[in-house]
Protein backbone atom coordinates (compact mmCIF):
# COMPACT_ATOMS: atom_id res chain seq x y z
CA UNK A 1 0.00 0.00 0.00
CA UNK A 2 0.94 3.23 -1.16
CA UNK A 3 1.57 6.08 1.98
CA UNK A 4 -0.81 9.06 1.64
CA UNK A 5 0.59 12.27 0.56
CA UNK A 6 -1.87 14.53 2.86
CA UNK A 7 -2.64 16.31 -1.07
CA UNK A 8 -6.09 18.44 0.26
CA UNK A 9 -3.75 19.40 3.69
CA UNK A 10 -0.82 20.51 1.69
CA UNK A 11 -2.74 22.36 -0.92
CA UNK A 12 -4.38 24.41 1.85
CA UNK A 13 -0.90 25.07 3.38
CA UNK A 14 -0.38 27.31 0.27
CA UNK A 15 -4.30 28.30 -0.43
CA UNK A 16 -3.75 29.99 2.97
CA UNK A 17 -1.29 32.41 1.36
CA UNK A 18 -4.02 33.65 -1.10
CA UNK A 19 -5.56 36.35 -1.77
CA UNK A 20 -3.77 38.95 -0.79
CA UNK A 21 -7.16 41.68 -1.20
CA UNK A 22 -5.39 45.15 -3.14
CA UNK A 23 -7.91 47.20 -1.26
CA UNK A 24 -7.27 50.62 -2.90
CA UNK A 25 -8.31 48.37 -6.18
CA UNK A 26 -11.92 48.94 -7.30
CA UNK A 27 -11.81 45.84 -9.41
CA UNK A 28 -8.77 43.63 -9.61
CA UNK A 29 -8.30 40.32 -10.86
CA UNK A 30 -5.01 38.14 -10.82
CA UNK A 31 -4.64 34.44 -12.00
CA UNK A 32 -2.76 31.69 -9.92
CA UNK A 33 -0.15 29.15 -11.24
CA UNK A 34 1.48 26.46 -10.50
CA UNK A 35 5.09 25.16 -11.78
CA UNK A 36 3.52 27.68 -14.39
CA UNK A 37 -0.05 25.53 -15.52
CA UNK A 38 -2.48 28.00 -14.86
CA UNK A 39 -5.17 26.64 -11.98
CA UNK A 40 -7.44 29.08 -10.84
CA UNK A 41 -7.80 33.14 -10.19
CA UNK A 42 -8.71 35.68 -7.93
CA UNK A 43 -11.08 38.72 -8.08
CA UNK A 44 -11.47 42.03 -5.55
CA UNK A 45 -13.64 44.34 -5.38
CA UNK A 46 -13.52 47.64 -3.18
CA UNK A 47 -16.61 50.22 -2.68
CA UNK A 48 -15.82 52.97 -0.15
CA UNK A 49 -19.26 55.02 1.30
CA UNK A 50 -19.23 57.45 4.04
CA UNK A 51 -18.85 54.34 6.94
CA UNK A 52 -16.09 53.02 5.32
CA UNK A 53 -15.21 50.43 2.76
CA UNK A 54 -16.13 46.96 1.58
CA UNK A 55 -13.65 44.93 0.33
CA UNK A 56 -14.95 41.20 -1.41
CA UNK A 57 -12.46 38.79 -2.67
CA UNK A 58 -12.61 35.41 -4.37
CA UNK A 59 -10.13 32.89 -4.82
CA UNK A 60 -11.09 29.76 -7.43
CA UNK A 61 -8.78 26.72 -7.60
CA UNK A 62 -9.75 24.20 -10.37
CA UNK A 63 -8.56 20.88 -9.95
CA UNK A 64 -9.33 17.19 -9.68
CA UNK A 65 -7.83 14.15 -8.79
CA UNK A 66 -8.40 10.42 -9.75
CA UNK A 67 -11.53 11.46 -12.06
CA UNK A 68 -13.50 13.35 -8.87
CA UNK A 69 -13.62 17.49 -8.86
CA UNK A 70 -11.40 18.95 -6.08
CA UNK A 71 -12.15 22.30 -6.69
CA UNK A 72 -12.05 25.16 -3.98
CA UNK A 73 -13.18 28.64 -3.68
CA UNK A 74 -12.95 31.08 -0.82
CA UNK A 75 -15.90 34.10 -1.04
CA UNK A 76 -14.98 36.64 1.67
CA UNK A 77 -16.19 39.90 2.68
CA UNK A 78 -14.52 42.18 5.02
CA UNK A 79 -16.14 45.60 6.07
CA UNK A 80 -13.54 48.43 7.34
CA UNK A 81 -13.67 51.86 9.24
CA UNK A 82 -13.17 55.09 7.48
CA UNK A 83 -9.77 54.66 9.00
CA UNK A 84 -9.04 51.02 7.42
CA UNK A 85 -9.61 49.15 10.96
CA UNK A 86 -11.59 45.83 10.75
CA UNK A 87 -15.10 46.16 11.57
CA UNK A 88 -16.53 42.33 10.41
CA UNK A 89 -15.67 39.78 7.80
CA UNK A 90 -17.53 37.22 6.75
CA UNK A 91 -15.89 33.67 5.12
CA UNK A 92 -16.91 30.88 3.03
CA UNK A 93 -14.91 28.21 2.37
CA UNK A 94 -16.14 25.13 0.12
CA UNK A 95 -13.14 23.31 -0.18
CA UNK A 96 -13.52 19.92 -2.17
CA UNK A 97 -17.21 19.94 -1.34
CA UNK A 98 -17.13 20.80 1.43
CA UNK A 99 -18.69 24.28 3.44
CA UNK A 100 -17.80 25.87 6.18
CA UNK A 101 -18.33 30.03 7.08
CA UNK A 102 -16.82 31.74 9.66
CA UNK A 103 -18.05 35.34 10.57
CA UNK A 104 -15.97 37.45 12.78
CA UNK A 105 -16.43 40.98 14.45
CA UNK A 106 -15.10 43.40 16.84
CA UNK A 107 -16.65 44.04 20.10
CA UNK A 108 -15.26 46.37 22.19
CA UNK A 109 -11.22 44.54 23.44
CA UNK A 110 -12.87 41.64 21.67
CA UNK A 111 -13.11 39.62 18.83
CA UNK A 112 -16.03 37.40 18.55
CA UNK A 113 -16.30 34.53 16.23
CA UNK A 114 -18.52 32.03 14.71
CA UNK A 115 -17.74 28.96 12.40
CA UNK A 116 -20.58 26.98 10.61
CA UNK A 117 -20.48 23.65 9.27
CA UNK A 118 -21.90 20.65 8.63
CA UNK A 119 -22.48 18.99 11.66
CA UNK A 120 -20.68 21.96 14.24
CA UNK A 121 -21.49 25.69 14.97
CA UNK A 122 -19.64 27.49 17.49
CA UNK A 123 -19.20 31.54 18.54
CA UNK A 124 -16.14 32.39 20.65
CA UNK A 125 -14.09 35.14 21.34
CA UNK A 126 -10.35 36.60 22.21
CA UNK A 127 -8.60 39.21 23.53
CA UNK A 128 -6.97 41.31 20.30
CA UNK A 129 -4.36 43.64 20.04
CA UNK A 130 -6.12 46.99 18.51
CA UNK A 131 -3.86 47.11 15.93
CA UNK A 132 -4.43 43.82 14.12
CA UNK A 133 -5.00 43.80 10.26
CA UNK A 134 -6.71 41.51 8.06
CA UNK A 135 -5.80 40.61 4.75
CA UNK A 136 -7.96 43.16 3.22
CA UNK A 137 -5.97 46.17 4.78
CA UNK A 138 -2.65 44.74 5.52
CA UNK A 139 -0.75 45.80 2.50
CA UNK A 140 -2.47 49.27 2.53
CA UNK A 141 -0.65 49.52 6.22
CA UNK A 142 2.61 48.47 4.97
CA UNK A 143 1.68 51.22 2.01
CA UNK A 144 0.85 53.67 4.43
CA UNK A 145 4.27 53.76 6.72
CA UNK A 146 6.49 54.01 3.40
CA UNK A 147 7.61 52.00 0.70
CA UNK A 148 11.33 52.45 1.39
CA UNK A 149 13.93 49.58 0.37
CA UNK A 150 15.52 48.06 3.25
CA UNK A 151 12.92 48.97 5.35
CA UNK A 152 11.04 46.20 7.87
CA UNK A 153 8.21 45.90 9.75
CA UNK A 154 5.91 43.64 11.53
CA UNK A 155 2.55 43.70 12.42
CA UNK A 156 -0.35 41.33 14.03
CA UNK A 157 -2.00 39.56 11.37
CA UNK A 158 -5.14 37.75 11.92
CA UNK A 159 -5.22 34.55 9.78
CA UNK A 160 -9.10 34.68 9.18
CA UNK A 161 -9.27 30.74 8.66
CA UNK A 162 -7.55 29.86 11.68
CA UNK A 163 -8.94 32.68 14.20
CA UNK A 164 -5.64 33.26 15.36
CA UNK A 165 -3.22 36.12 15.15
CA UNK A 166 0.19 35.40 14.16
CA UNK A 167 2.99 37.87 13.90
CA UNK A 168 3.66 39.24 10.39
CA UNK A 169 7.52 40.29 9.76
CA UNK A 170 8.21 42.11 6.31
CA UNK A 171 10.70 44.06 4.50
CA UNK A 172 11.24 46.04 1.22
CA UNK A 173 13.59 44.26 -0.30
CA UNK A 174 14.11 45.93 -3.54
CA UNK A 175 12.55 48.71 -6.35
CA UNK A 176 12.34 47.11 -9.64
CA UNK A 177 10.56 47.36 -13.40
CA UNK A 178 8.58 44.16 -13.92
CA UNK A 179 7.22 43.42 -16.93
CA UNK A 180 3.55 42.15 -16.84
CA UNK A 181 0.84 41.95 -19.68
CA UNK A 182 3.76 43.35 -22.14
CA UNK A 183 3.73 46.56 -20.00
CA UNK A 184 7.34 47.26 -18.11
CA UNK A 185 5.84 48.76 -14.42
CA UNK A 186 7.65 49.93 -11.82
CA UNK A 187 7.56 47.91 -8.23
CA UNK A 188 8.34 47.47 -4.71
CA UNK A 189 9.40 43.73 -3.83
CA UNK A 190 8.19 43.36 -0.49
CA UNK A 191 8.88 39.81 1.46
CA UNK A 192 6.87 38.41 3.80
CA UNK A 193 7.02 35.86 6.72
CA UNK A 194 3.88 34.43 8.59
CA UNK A 195 4.33 31.99 11.05
CA UNK A 196 6.56 29.02 8.39
CA UNK A 197 4.90 30.81 5.43
CA UNK A 198 7.17 32.85 3.04
CA UNK A 199 6.01 35.00 0.29
CA UNK A 200 6.48 37.72 -2.02
CA UNK A 201 4.51 40.55 -3.37
CA UNK A 202 5.36 43.02 -6.00
CA UNK A 203 3.44 46.38 -5.20
CA UNK A 204 3.15 49.39 -7.40
CA UNK A 205 3.55 52.79 -5.44
CA UNK A 206 -0.21 53.62 -5.08
CA UNK A 207 -0.48 50.00 -3.55
CA UNK A 208 -1.67 47.94 -6.39
CA UNK A 209 -0.67 44.38 -6.52
CA UNK A 210 1.15 43.22 -9.75
CA UNK A 211 3.05 39.69 -8.27
CA UNK A 212 2.84 37.32 -6.02
CA UNK A 213 5.13 33.99 -5.32
CA UNK A 214 5.40 31.58 -2.38
CA UNK A 215 8.37 29.28 -1.62
CA UNK A 216 6.57 26.37 -3.00
CA UNK A 217 6.07 27.39 -6.70
CA UNK A 218 2.81 29.07 -6.65
CA UNK A 219 2.64 32.18 -8.65
CA UNK A 220 -0.39 35.06 -8.70
CA UNK A 221 -0.20 37.65 -11.60
CA UNK A 222 -2.47 40.42 -12.26
CA UNK A 223 -4.38 40.01 -15.46
CA UNK A 224 -7.04 41.55 -17.01
CA UNK A 225 -10.86 39.57 -16.32
CA UNK A 226 -10.95 37.71 -19.74
CA UNK A 227 -7.26 36.32 -19.31
CA UNK A 228 -7.45 35.56 -15.48
CA UNK A 229 -10.77 33.42 -15.68
CA UNK A 230 -9.46 31.46 -18.53
CA UNK A 231 -8.18 28.22 -17.12
CA UNK A 232 -8.03 26.49 -20.59
CA UNK A 233 -9.41 22.63 -21.17
CA UNK A 234 -6.12 20.67 -18.78
CA UNK A 235 -7.63 20.66 -15.22
CA UNK A 236 -4.84 20.82 -12.38
CA UNK A 237 -4.36 17.38 -10.85
CA UNK A 238 -3.69 17.34 -7.58
CA UNK A 239 -1.13 14.38 -7.98
CA UNK A 240 1.16 17.18 -8.85
CA UNK A 241 1.65 18.04 -5.35
CA UNK A 242 3.24 14.06 -4.52
CA UNK A 243 6.54 15.62 -7.09
CA UNK A 244 6.92 18.15 -5.65
CA UNK A 245 6.73 17.10 -1.61
CA UNK A 246 8.83 14.04 -1.86
CA UNK A 247 12.21 14.22 0.45
CA UNK A 248 14.34 12.08 -1.70
CA UNK A 249 16.74 10.10 1.09
CA UNK A 250 20.36 8.95 -0.50
CA UNK A 251 19.42 5.74 -0.56
CA UNK A 252 16.30 3.33 -0.04
CA UNK A 253 15.09 2.37 3.47
CA UNK A 254 13.60 -1.53 2.80
CA UNK A 255 10.86 -2.69 4.32
CA UNK A 256 9.79 0.57 6.11
CA UNK A 257 6.77 -0.81 7.48
CA UNK A 258 8.84 -3.44 9.40
CA UNK A 259 11.19 -0.91 10.48
CA UNK A 260 11.61 -1.13 14.43
CA UNK A 261 14.72 1.57 15.12
CA UNK A 262 15.92 4.43 12.74
CA UNK A 263 18.20 7.55 13.13
CA UNK A 264 17.65 10.37 10.55
CA UNK A 265 19.40 14.00 10.15
CA UNK A 266 17.22 16.79 8.88
CA UNK A 267 18.80 19.66 7.35
CA UNK A 268 18.08 22.97 6.09
CA UNK A 269 15.91 23.79 9.45
CA UNK A 270 14.92 27.16 10.14
CA UNK A 271 15.36 26.25 14.18
CA UNK A 272 17.27 23.95 16.28
CA UNK A 273 13.75 23.04 18.01
CA UNK A 274 11.57 22.55 15.45
CA UNK A 275 11.81 18.62 15.54
CA UNK A 276 9.20 17.76 18.48
CA UNK A 277 10.24 15.01 21.10
CA UNK A 278 7.98 12.49 22.59
CA UNK A 279 7.73 8.67 24.02
CA UNK A 280 8.71 7.42 20.32
CA UNK A 281 11.29 10.29 18.93
CA UNK A 282 14.76 12.11 20.40
CA UNK A 283 16.56 14.96 19.62
CA UNK A 284 20.00 13.57 19.08
CA UNK A 285 22.10 16.19 18.37
CA UNK A 286 21.23 20.23 16.99
CA UNK A 287 23.82 22.36 15.57
CA UNK A 288 23.68 25.28 13.17
CA UNK A 289 25.23 25.46 9.90
CA UNK A 290 27.31 28.46 8.22
CA UNK A 291 24.23 29.85 6.55
CA UNK A 292 22.22 30.23 9.87
CA UNK A 293 20.37 26.94 8.92
CA UNK A 294 20.25 23.61 11.40
CA UNK A 295 20.71 20.43 11.18
CA UNK A 296 19.16 17.87 13.54
CA UNK A 297 19.69 13.90 14.16
CA UNK A 298 16.54 12.74 15.50
CA UNK A 299 16.26 8.80 16.70
CA UNK A 300 13.03 7.59 15.99
CA UNK A 301 11.61 4.44 17.20
CA UNK A 302 8.63 2.05 15.84
CA UNK A 303 5.34 2.08 18.61
CA UNK A 304 6.06 -0.49 21.74
CA UNK A 305 3.54 -2.88 22.58
CA UNK A 306 0.25 -2.41 25.06
CA UNK A 307 0.12 0.10 27.57
CA UNK A 308 1.23 -0.97 30.72
CA UNK A 309 -2.06 -0.82 32.67
CA UNK A 310 -5.87 -0.87 31.10
CA UNK A 311 -7.88 1.87 31.64
CA UNK A 312 -11.45 2.33 31.28
CA UNK A 313 -13.87 4.20 29.15
CA UNK A 314 -14.47 7.12 29.13
CA UNK A 315 -11.38 8.90 30.33
CA UNK A 316 -12.66 12.45 31.07
CA UNK A 317 -9.75 13.41 32.78
CA UNK A 318 -9.89 17.52 32.70
CA UNK A 319 -6.35 17.31 31.59
CA UNK A 320 -7.22 15.66 27.91
CA UNK A 321 -10.19 18.22 27.70
CA UNK A 322 -8.19 19.08 24.67
CA UNK A 323 -8.22 15.94 22.85
CA UNK A 324 -12.06 15.08 23.22
CA UNK A 325 -13.81 18.01 21.76
CA UNK A 326 -15.30 18.44 18.38
CA UNK A 327 -14.22 20.87 15.74
CA UNK A 328 -15.24 21.72 12.07
CA UNK A 329 -12.96 19.20 11.05
CA UNK A 330 -13.69 16.39 13.55
CA UNK A 331 -17.31 16.59 14.25
CA UNK A 332 -17.34 14.52 17.65
CA UNK A 333 -20.35 14.86 19.08
CA UNK A 334 -22.03 14.51 16.03
CA UNK A 335 -25.37 12.29 16.21
CA UNK A 336 -23.91 10.05 13.11
CA UNK A 337 -20.03 9.96 14.52
CA UNK A 338 -21.95 9.14 18.03
CA UNK A 339 -23.81 6.15 17.05
CA UNK A 340 -20.83 4.42 15.03
CA UNK A 341 -18.63 5.14 18.10
CA UNK A 342 -21.39 3.08 20.63
CA UNK A 343 -21.64 0.41 17.87
CA UNK A 344 -17.82 0.17 17.33
CA UNK A 345 -17.00 -0.06 21.26
CA UNK A 346 -20.79 -1.84 22.39
CA UNK A 347 -19.77 -2.74 26.20
CA UNK A 348 -15.74 -2.79 25.74
CA UNK A 349 -14.53 -0.56 28.25
CA UNK A 350 -10.74 -1.27 27.36
CA UNK A 351 -9.29 1.81 26.06
CA UNK A 352 -6.88 0.50 24.11
CA UNK A 353 -8.60 -2.33 22.35
CA UNK A 354 -11.34 0.43 21.78
CA UNK A 355 -9.23 2.22 19.72
CA UNK A 356 -7.98 -1.26 18.08
CA UNK A 357 -11.36 -1.72 17.16
CA UNK A 358 -12.02 1.66 15.64
CA UNK A 359 -8.67 1.30 14.03
CA UNK A 360 -9.36 -1.70 12.41
CA UNK A 361 -13.11 -0.27 10.94
CA UNK A 362 -11.99 3.32 9.55
CA UNK A 363 -8.92 1.11 7.59
CA UNK A 364 -11.42 -1.72 6.69
CA UNK A 365 -14.36 0.55 5.36
CA UNK A 366 -12.25 3.37 3.52
CA UNK A 367 -11.26 3.70 0.23
CA UNK A 368 -7.72 4.47 0.23
CA UNK A 369 -7.69 6.82 -2.76
CA UNK A 370 -6.07 10.00 -3.65
CA UNK A 371 -9.43 11.81 -3.50
CA UNK A 372 -9.41 13.46 0.15
CA UNK A 373 -12.05 14.68 2.38
CA UNK A 374 -11.92 17.68 4.70
CA UNK A 375 -13.68 16.75 7.75
CA UNK A 376 -14.22 13.22 9.29
CA UNK A 377 -18.51 13.46 8.54
CA UNK A 378 -17.32 13.63 4.58
CA UNK A 379 -15.02 10.96 5.05
CA UNK A 380 -18.03 8.62 7.07
CA UNK A 381 -20.49 9.34 4.16
CA UNK A 382 -17.95 9.08 1.07
CA UNK A 383 -15.65 6.34 2.59
CA UNK A 384 -12.98 6.92 0.60
CA UNK A 385 -9.93 9.46 0.90
CA UNK A 386 -6.53 9.29 1.81
CA UNK A 387 -4.29 10.20 5.47
CA UNK A 388 -6.33 12.98 6.39
CA UNK A 389 -10.08 11.64 5.82
CA UNK A 390 -8.76 8.20 8.03
CA UNK A 391 -6.97 10.18 10.81
CA UNK A 392 -9.85 12.87 11.30
CA UNK A 393 -12.85 10.03 11.05
CA UNK A 394 -11.08 8.25 13.59
CA UNK A 395 -10.32 10.76 15.99
CA UNK A 396 -14.10 11.87 15.33
CA UNK A 397 -15.07 8.46 16.59
CA UNK A 398 -12.84 7.83 19.20
CA UNK A 399 -13.50 11.17 21.09
CA UNK A 400 -17.15 10.52 21.14
CA UNK A 401 -16.41 7.36 23.11
CA UNK A 402 -14.08 9.16 25.90
CA UNK A 403 -10.60 8.08 24.06
CA UNK A 404 -8.60 11.67 23.97
CA UNK A 405 -6.79 11.41 20.46
CA UNK A 406 -4.04 14.00 18.94
CA UNK A 407 -4.14 14.38 15.21
CA UNK A 408 -0.51 14.21 14.25
CA UNK A 409 1.12 15.55 11.00
CA UNK A 410 4.42 14.21 10.04
CA UNK A 411 6.24 12.60 7.71
CA UNK A 412 5.83 8.63 6.51
CA UNK A 413 8.63 6.58 4.70
CA UNK A 414 7.15 5.25 0.99
CA UNK A 415 9.05 2.54 -0.36
CA UNK A 416 7.39 3.35 -3.84
CA UNK A 417 8.66 6.62 -4.24
CA UNK A 418 12.17 5.97 -2.36
CA UNK A 419 11.31 9.27 -0.15
CA UNK A 420 9.43 10.53 2.85
CA UNK A 421 5.77 12.02 2.06
CA UNK A 422 4.24 14.88 4.53
CA UNK A 423 1.35 12.25 6.44
CA UNK A 424 -1.06 12.22 9.10
CA UNK A 425 -2.35 9.70 11.85
CA UNK A 426 -3.76 9.93 15.15
CA UNK A 427 -2.74 9.01 19.01
CA UNK A 428 -4.89 8.42 21.95
CA UNK A 429 -4.47 8.09 25.19
CA UNK A 430 -5.28 5.02 27.24
CA UNK A 431 -3.03 4.88 30.17
CA UNK A 432 -0.01 6.19 28.21
CA UNK A 433 -0.03 7.71 24.54
CA UNK A 434 0.30 5.29 21.73
CA UNK A 435 0.55 5.87 17.72
CA UNK A 436 -1.62 4.41 15.50
CA UNK A 437 -2.21 4.63 11.59
CA UNK A 438 -5.57 3.75 10.54
CA UNK A 439 -4.77 4.26 6.71
CA UNK A 440 -2.02 1.57 6.91
CA UNK A 441 -3.86 -0.37 9.27
CA UNK A 442 -1.03 -0.36 11.77
CA UNK A 443 -2.11 -0.26 15.59
CA UNK A 444 1.56 0.27 16.55
CA UNK A 445 3.15 2.83 13.75
CA UNK A 446 6.58 1.73 12.52
CA UNK A 447 9.69 3.79 12.71
CA UNK A 448 9.37 6.07 9.79
CA UNK A 449 6.76 7.74 11.27
CA UNK A 450 8.28 10.58 12.25
CA UNK A 451 6.46 13.58 13.80
CA UNK A 452 6.77 17.06 13.06
CA UNK A 453 3.00 18.66 14.78
CA UNK A 454 0.61 17.49 16.31
CA UNK A 455 -1.76 20.84 16.44
CA UNK A 456 -4.64 20.64 14.20
CA UNK A 457 -5.77 24.14 13.81
CA UNK A 458 -2.32 26.40 12.77
CA UNK A 459 -1.01 22.69 11.38
CA UNK A 460 -1.07 24.14 7.94
CA UNK A 461 1.17 27.35 8.58
CA UNK A 462 3.26 25.74 10.59
CA UNK A 463 3.90 22.84 8.07
CA UNK A 464 5.31 25.45 5.96
CA UNK A 465 8.74 25.60 7.97
CA UNK A 466 9.25 22.33 6.71
CA UNK A 467 7.04 21.52 3.11
CA UNK A 468 10.02 22.57 -0.16
CA UNK A 469 12.84 23.46 2.56
CA UNK A 470 14.32 20.63 4.60
CA UNK A 471 16.27 17.29 2.88
CA UNK A 472 16.30 14.02 5.29
CA UNK A 473 19.73 11.22 5.28
CA UNK A 474 19.35 8.12 6.69
CA UNK A 475 21.76 7.64 9.04
CA UNK A 476 23.68 3.88 8.42
CA UNK A 477 23.50 2.21 11.59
Amino acid sequence: MRPSNCLQFLFLCTLYLFPTTSAWAEDHWMGIYFNNKKIGFTHTQSTSDSSGKTVTSKTFLRMSSEGFDQSTTFTQTTHLDTKGKLIDFSLLQELMGSRQRIQGQVKGDRFVYRVQGEGFDRERSLLFDPEFFVSANYIEKIVHDGLVVGRKGELSMMTESFQILNPLKYVVQRKEQLEIQGELREAFVIDQKLSGAESSTWIEPDGKILKETTQNGFVSLWEPEEKATDLGNEIFSVGSFITFSLIKTQHPIKNPRELKSQSFQFFQLSGPDLIPEDHRQKIVRSQQAEDGTYSTIVQVDSESGNPAKKIRLPISNPTFSNYLEDTAQVQSRHAMIRALGRELVKKNEDAWQAAKDINLWVNSNLEKTLVDSTTALDALRNRRGECQSHTYLFAAIARSVGIPTKIVNGLLYSEKDEGFLYHAWPEVYAGEWRALDPTLGQNHVDASHIKLLEEEQTAPLRLMEFIGKIKIEVIEK
